[in-house]
């Protein structure tokens, strides 16, 4: 019995969904029909009858005009055989007269009374009648003429069950040939408008799961204003998108091995620019005094780096080391390494105070702080501003530490800001990367704080503003991690 059910299972899975759909229609419509067939039948029924009611009518107008005993046999033969009855009777309130017989019916199987009937009472007795066996007897009652109490007429069930039996009929060829057709047009227009844009859909998504990196294979809406159209809207969207995707970390592939290459060949050349440095610390010259320990700080910085850089690309990322930090030194730091490329004088406005601390890893935030302040010298350098200047400001809140590092250069074109934290798609300057502030976004989420381009810094500050936000911790934090 299983592996029968499972047959008949695949077999219903074959059927495809123009198949199903027209199975569903014509059983609906077949349903619909039955409803309506139910009261259809019992109404023909009543008709039936009452159209032999109305000719026992007017026979009794005949048969009782006539004197007693006057009227013919003949003439009472034609007339019941008109009818279709086996008897004629007008009961009065006094007397109850056979206006004919053509001869005694059985005993009587059902008496029906047209003058008070209800669809409760009529639908049962219908069925009664389309089911019962061959040979019943009905007895028919109906209003009656001059004043007397009802017309009575004994009937053969057979006509009036063949009747019904030739109309069933007819109803049911009748709603199978609107059940197809209904349900043929239904299928075609569902075909056209509906299953042929899905086909379209689905093929175009197998086509693009195959070959994603294939920009012809993205599907071409097909401009419709219903949601189908909308869907391949949305659809083409993420297909491009996707395919963008798809490319950029190809080409990013390939260029993190690239940069692997040549970050362990930079690496070795800056470890002997280190060890050159190493000895110019020891020259007697007060400049070169003053600038070898920087030369050699941002050597290892840079070193570092090479380091970094090789270990991202094994997805090793180092996790920060947080200690307590003064923020001050530290931005002067920065500072002083990003203007020594500055082409002019620029005003800095380190407005930390001398002894706030922030819980950070120091060399992960100094590289925050340096790209803010690389960018902002770069975009000072490009403007025709006649006092340049960077600010950085940090205070306490309920957010937790919150510094801001602002210019009053140009300010960001719109179509960098959508994208302005994203590598290779944020950069604010032609010829840019936009790796800046993706690194600093890495770090600060390392963290567990957050960049965000500010709201205008007003008159004063009139270009790009950045806001940091670092997690407030506990005294534990000032302890780096091991």
């Amino acid at each position: 019995m299983e592996r029968g059910a499972g047959a008949l299972r695949a077999r219903f899975a074959r059927i495809g969904l123009s198949g199903r759909v027209l199975v569903l229609i014509v059983c609906f419509v077949l349903m619909a029909e039955v409803a309506i067939y139910i009261p259809s039948i019992a109404n023909f029924r009543n008709n039936w009858l009452q159209t032999r009611l109305s000719a026992a009518y007017t026979a009794a107008l005949v048969l009782d005009a006539a004197p007693q005993g006057m009227a013919p046999a003949d003439l009472k033969a034609a007339i019941l055989d008109s009818v279709g009855a086996r008897m004629i009777v007008l009961k009065r309130p006094t007397s109850r007269r056979m206006l004919a017989v053509a001869d005694m019916p059985p005993e009587v199987d059902e008496t029906i009374d047209l003058r008070n009937f209800s669809p409760w009472t009529t639908i049962p007795a219908t069925f009664r009648s389309l089911l019962a066996p061959p040979g019943r007897i009905l007895d028919v009652r109906g209003d009656a003429p001059m004043g007397a109490e009802y017309v009575e007429v004994a009937l053969n069930e057979a006509p009036l069950k063949a009747a019904m039996q030739t109309y069933s009929i007819n109803i049911v060829l009748l709603s199978l040939l609107i059940s197809l057709i209904v349900a043929s047009l239904a299928v075609v227009s569902l075909n056209m408008m509906v299953l042929r844009p899905v086909r379209r859909l689905t093929g175009n998504v197998v086509s693009f799961a195959a070959d994603p990196e294939n920009v012809g294979n993205i599907i071409t809406p097909s401009g419709a204003g219903h949601e189908i159209g909308a869907a391949e809207e949305a659809l083409a969207e993420m297909e491009r998108a996707l395919a963008r995707e798809l490319s950029e970390k190809k080409h990013l592939a390939a260029l993190g091995l690239a940069v692997a290459k040549i970050n362990h060949d930079l690496r070795n050349m800056l470890t002997s620019a280190q060890l050159i440095s190493d000895r110019l610390a020891s020259a007697s010259d007060p400049l070169v005094t003053r600038l070898a320990p920087k030369l050699v700080g941002t050597l290892d910085r840079a070193i570092r780096f090479c380091q970094a850089t090789l270990a991202y690309g094994r997805a090793t990322d180092e996790t920060p080391r947080i200690a307590s930090t003064p923020l001050k030194p530290l931005a002067d730091e920065a500072l002083e390494t990003a203007l020594l490329s500055a082409k002019g004088d620029i005003r800095v406005a380190n407005e930390a105070p001398h002894d706030f601390l922030v819980e950070v890893d120091r060399e992960q935030f100094f590289r925050v702080l340096s790209n803010l302040f690389r960018n902002s010298v770069e975009a000072l350098d490009s403007a025709t501003h006649p006092a340049p200047a960077i600010r950085i400001a940090a205070e306490r809140g309920a957010r937790g530490v919150r510094i801001v590092v602002a210019d009053n250069g140009p300010g960001l074109p719109a179509a960098a800001r959508d994208k302005l934290f994203s590598a290779f798609r944020g950069s604010a300057r032609p010829g840019g990367t936009g790796l800046g502030l993706a690194i600093a976004a890495d770090i600060l989420r390392a963290h567990g704080g957050s960049i965000a381009l500010g709201a205008d810094g007003g008159a004063d500050w009139p270009g790009a503003n950045f806001e940091i936000i670092l997690p407030a911790r506990t005294a534990a934090a000032d302890e780096p991690r091991k």
